[in-house]
């Protein structure tokens, strides 16, 4: 989601807050990847925000724009329920896990 054209898909719209905010904290810490820092805030957002704690560990390389992902792979909540079920039944999700 770093890079465009995956950061402006419409699943991630709204992410660039998070991206920003997250800059100084990879400017003071250079070593850590980006993949390990945009999954460790999401972790700790989960649990800040009263859900549980997810297990987290670092290790996630960072690759180029070339491995982005097309639009439509993750799931994007201002479509309908198809859309949603497409996305996590493909995921082997049910309705209630969805």
């Amino acid at each position: 989601m770093r890079f465009s054209p995956e950061a402006n898909h419409g699943a991630n719209n709204g992410l660039k807050i998070a991206r920003d905010y997250l800059e100084p904290v990879k400017a003071k810490f250079p070593w850590i990847t980006y993949a390990d820092l945009y999954t460790l805030a999401g972790a700790c957002a989960v649990q800040e925000l009263g859900g549980p704690v997810v297990p987290w560990r670092p290790g996630r390389e960072d690759l180029d724009a070339a491995a982005c992902t097309p639009d439509g792979r993750l799931p994007d909540g201002a479509k309908e329920q198809k859309h949603l079920r497409d996305i996590f039944y493909r995921m082997g999700f049910d309705d209630r896990e969805i």
